[in-house]
C-alpha cells in the first residue's frame, strides 16, 4: 500500500503544471507523465525526500532517481534504447503537444538543440541512459528557465 501511494505521490509531483502553457497543453504533458511515471516507479522507487527534491527541480544523486528520469524520457520517446537524447523524437513530441502555440514549440526546440549536446559527454552506464538522463534533465530544466517555460514539478 505504502509502494502505491508513494507512486501515485511521485507521478502527481511530475504532473505539477507547466506556468506558461494552455490548460490543454498541460494535459497533455501531464497525460504523457502519468503513463510513463507509473510504469517507471515500479522499477525505480523514489523515497518521498527524493520526490521533494524532484519538485524543488533538483536531481538525487541516487541511482534510483537518474534511472527514474532515464526510463521517464525512453517511455516518452526523447531517449532512445542506446541511453541517448533523440533530438527528432524530442521535437516530434513537443510538436504533438505545442501544436497550437508556435511560440512554445520554438523554445521547445531552442531547449532541444542546447541540450543535445549532452550526448558527448561521457558516462559510465552505456545504453542504461541513467547518468545521461541526469546531465538531460539538469539542461532541460535550466532551458526551460532560461526559455520562459517555468517548469514546475
Amino acid at each position: 500500500m505504502f509502494k502505491l501511494i508513494l507512486s501515485c505521490i511521485a507521478v502527481a509531483v511530475c504532473m505539477k503544471s507547466v506556468n506558461s502553457l494552455t490548460p490543454d497543453q498541460k494535459a497533455a504533458v501531464q497525460a504523457k507523465l502519468l503513463t510513463s511515471g507509473l510504469h517507471c516507479i515500479q522499477d525505480h522507487p523514489l523515497n518521498l525526500d527524493e520526490i521533494k527534491m524532484l519538485r524543488d527541480k533538483k536531481l538525487p544523486e541516487g541511482e534510483n532517481a537518474k534511472c527514474f528520469t532515464a526510463c521517464m524520457f525512453k517511455q516518452i520517446g526523447i531517449m532512445d534504447d542506446m541511453g541517448k537524447l533523440n533530438a527528432a523524437n524530442a521535437v516530434k513530441s513537443a510538436e504533438e503537444v505545442f501544436k497550437s502555440s508556435d511560440k512554445h514549440l520554438e523554445k521547445s526546440k531552442q531547449i532541444i538543440q542546447e541540450c543535445i549536446s549532452v550526448n558527448d559527454a561521457p558516462t559510465s552506464d552505456g545504453a542504461k541512459g541513467c547518468d545521461r538522463a541526469k546531465l538531460a534533465f539538469s539542461c532541460l530544466i535550466e532551458g526551460a528557465d532560461k526559455h520562459g517555460l517555468h517548469i514546475t514539478f
